[in-house]
């Protein structure tokens, strides 16, 4: 049993998963505290040498799921949750990379305030090197990792829904909030990488999940105390 699942979908972003494993390698928070769960959503990509990579210190705790077919984002984050031994659960996607005081500093939170079963934090977005572009508060500019929920929680509105293939974490969101509270920090302790195959370019996909969800207004006036 661990306080926190982090959960990582990879699918063709190899490259930047490094970066996202040596973030959560790095935290403060001691090692035997959290479990990282990678799923590997490209059956022709091989992720197994970035696990040893990690695995080479015996103490973090990854674990590399590969699907056999593409399941796409939701159907890879339940495989996870499916899996997960914590009681908190936050996505961390394999592009992104997070603040050394993250998991440290949400899961506190949750710790000692147990009418909340969920807490967001603020983030900063960098380009493809590193270099910060901006700090973003949450409540103006919801993104869809970063959030980390009591697993209770999640079990109860049945994980992520699968006909999202995208905005799945506002989905997600919405639901959660008409049943549960969530809070939030304004540290910026997210890094939200900006690059030419974010999933988010796609305006046309967007929309009509966007219209899915409602008007697109009520999805970014998210209401978090």
């Amino acid at each position: 049993m661990f306080k926190i699942t982090i959960g990582v979908c990879c699918y063709q972003q190899k490259q930047w998963l490094y970066r996202c494993l040596r973030s959560l390698a790095s935290q403060t928070m001691p090692h035997d505290q959290f479990e990282v769960l990678v799923v590997n959503d490209d059956p022709q990509q091989d992720l197994r040498d970035v696990q040893a990579a990690f695995e080479e210190d015996d103490t973090f705790n990854i674990r590399l799921i590969n699907n056999q077919q593409n399941l796409g984002l939701p159907g890879s984050l339940n495989e996870i949750l499916r899996r997960a031994r914590g009681q908190y659960f936050v996505r961390v996607d394999a592009d992104d990379y997070v603040s050394r005081h993250f998991l440290f500093v949400l899961s506190l939170f949750l710790d000692m305030n147990r009418d909340f079963q969920a807490v967001t934090c603020d983030y900063r977005k960098v380009n493809e090197v590193g270099t910060p572009l901006g700090t973003f508060r949450f409540q103006d500019e919801p993104i869809a990792c970063g959030v980390m929920y009591t697993y209770e929680a999640l079990c109860n509105l049945n994980f992520y829904n699968e006909n999202y293939k995208m905005r799945e974490g506002h989905e997600l969101l919405r639901r959660f909030q008409e049943r549960y509270q969530v809070s939030h920090l304004p540290f910026p302790l997210y890094r939200y990488r900006i690059h030419e195959s974010n999933r988010t370019h796609n305006t046309e996909v967007l929309e009509k999940y966007d219209s899915q969800l409602g008007e697109s207004e009520s999805v970014n006036g998210v209401d978090v105390s």
